[in-house]
């Protein structure tokens, strides 16, 4: 988290990020993309998801650690939303599993090229959502969450340290005598 400038942006375009990250992986999903918030299956019927599709959303973050300055860090809950139907040959629930599968081994340590926004993922989980009313609406739905730390504004830039090391002989030491002391390693 080096970085001198946070994109001011970044709560609000961490979602696509990672979706596009996701979609490069499964180019199969019919539809991956970031949402804002939960996602329900009232949702689903209005928004009219093509699926397999894997939604990417920022739940919620919470302060995390205060460093010097003070420069504070932010815990981000994320979660990728995965539906799937009954396709041909391929039972929604199985299909559902499979993407989570492969989404639990990609998320682990990822910074989704954000190597100087983002400490990588950490603590993922992946939870079923089983309801009456996705299963209505034949849907199996999942959801892989994760949490990622972030520096919402910059850390400063480390400054150089250039240790010098200055050799005096008694009597003439001390201020009165800076110009006595002799540089170690090095000219004047």
């Amino acid at each position: 988290m080096s970085r001198l400038v946070t994109p001011p942006d970044l709560l609000g375009t961490l979602p696509a990020t990672v979706a596009g990250v996701i979609h490069a992986t499964l180019p199969g999903l019919r539809e991956c993309r970031g949402i804002a918030g939960r996602l329900n299956v009232e949702q689903i019927k209005q928004l009219g998801i093509k699926t397999p599709a894997v939604l990417v959303s920022r739940l919620r973050a919470r302060q995390d650690k205060t460093y010097a300055g003070p420069h504070r860090t932010f815990r981000l809950q994320l979660a990728a939303f995965i539906l799937c139907k009954d396709e041909l040959g391929l039972q929604r629930d199985l299909a559902a599993a499979n993407i989570a599968q492969v989404l639990l081994n990609l998320i682990p340590d990822q910074q989704w090229g954000l190597d100087d926004d983002l400490m990588p993922a950490e603590a993922v989980t992946e939870e079923p959502l089983v309801s009456i009313d996705a299963n209505k609406q034949g849907l199996a739905l999942t959801a892989v969450l994760w949490e990622q730390v972030a520096a919402l504004s910059p850390f400063p830039a480390s400054e150089p340290i250039t240790p010098e090391v200055y050799l005096g002989q008694m009597p003439q030491i001390g201020a009165a005598h800076e110009d006595d002391y002799q540089l170690i390693g090095g000219a004047p």
